[in-house]
């Protein structure tokens, strides 16, 4: 036998009528704000009056850990290896040497040339109040000016390469050696930007590269500034969430925004954009390079020639 089961009528309406169904408006949603990353003040650095005299020591090969590494042994590992090398260099002058005829003196605009304004991608983060001001500072003047045209022509008139890495060198040569000392110099700027243990490490690499591997910059008193700096500056963009901004990096390490771009930009064409670290063994080995060629040239470095040993006689008795 089959049962037919009649629906039955739900309760709120009338007895034996089905009840019609009820349109609901749907409620205007808000959606929420779009992220602001440069908004947040967590990804701001913890600002540290350490300087790297009282930093810890960099460890030695066996025990260096690039991921638990304090920025300021990290900056004390950077600073220690490329004054050494520095020291080793002596004075390597600029090619082609400082009287190079069309040097220009200011700004111009040069035919066949590009001019390439570079835009941020992304905000820089928000820098509170009461760590806005700096103090000023003023390196000595660089030995080419930053418009100095790289090509003259793109293509078949495009100058040698050699030619073009030579131009981007000399952007670094400082006329004469700055007065402010590299560890000061490196304490200032964590000082008033800090840097992250990577963006110090990754520095150091690059610098390895540019002055010891490839061989494009000499690494001397009268370059090693401008070199820390825009190294700096490009491993904070490549590494980095947080980024603080192009006018306050300069004018923190001395120079003028458009040519710390510039200086940027030679950092980025003389290692063909090669600037990420995807493992941490590449950071370490790069890392422990650095030191070993610090100390190397520590070892073979020459005493200078105002050195004069005396061994003091001895008193008969």
């Amino acid at each position: 036998m089959i049962q037919i089961c009649h629906p039955t009528a739900p309760a709120t309406g009338l007895p034996g009528h089905l009840v019609a169904p009820v349109r609901r408006t749907p409620k205007a949603m808000n959606p929420p704000s779009a992220p602001n990353p440069a908004g947040d003040a967590g990804v701001l650095p913890s600002f540290s009056s350490l300087s790297i005299q009282d930093a810890p020591s960099p460890p030695g090969e066996e025990e260096l850990v690039v991921m638990s590494m304090s920025r300021e042994t990290a900056m004390k590992t950077v600073v220690r290896s490329v004054l050494a090398l520095a020291n080793a260099a002596g004075e390597i002058p600029a090619t082609p040497p400082l009287s190079r005829p069309h040097t220009p003196q200011g700004k111009e605009y040069v035919p066949g040339t590009r001019l390439h304004k570079r835009t941020a991608s992304r905000p820089a983060t928000p820098i509170p109040a009461e760590r806005e001001r700096t103090s000023t500072t003023v390196l000595e003047q660089s030995e080419a000016h930053h418009d100095e045209p790289i090509i003259t022509d793109i293509g078949a008139g495009a100058e040698p390469e050699w030619v073009q890495r030579a131009n981007m060198a000399r952007k670094f040569f400082s006329k004469s050696v700055p007065k402010v000392s590299l560890e000061d110099y490196c304490n200032r700027i964590q000082q008033y930007c800090p840097l992250s243990t990577g963006v110090w490490l990754a520095a150091g690499s690059y610098i390895l590269r540019l002055c010891l591997v490839e061989k494009y910059v000499p690494l001397t008193h009268r370059t090693m500034h401008r070199l820390v700096l825009a190294c700096l500056t490009t491993a904070m963009k490549t590494l980095e969430d947080h980024r603080w901004p192009q006018k306050r990096l300069a004018a923190v390490g001395g120079v003028n925004d458009i040519a710390l771009s510039r200086l940027e930009l030679c950092v980025e064409f003389l290692l063909s954009f090669d600037l990420q670290f995807l493992s941490e063994s590449r950071l370490k080995e790069s890392t422990v390079a650095l030191q070993k060629a610090g100390q190397a040239a520590v070892m073979t470095a020459k005493l200078p020639s105002s050195f004069n040993l005396r061994i003091p006689k001895l008193r008969k008795q």
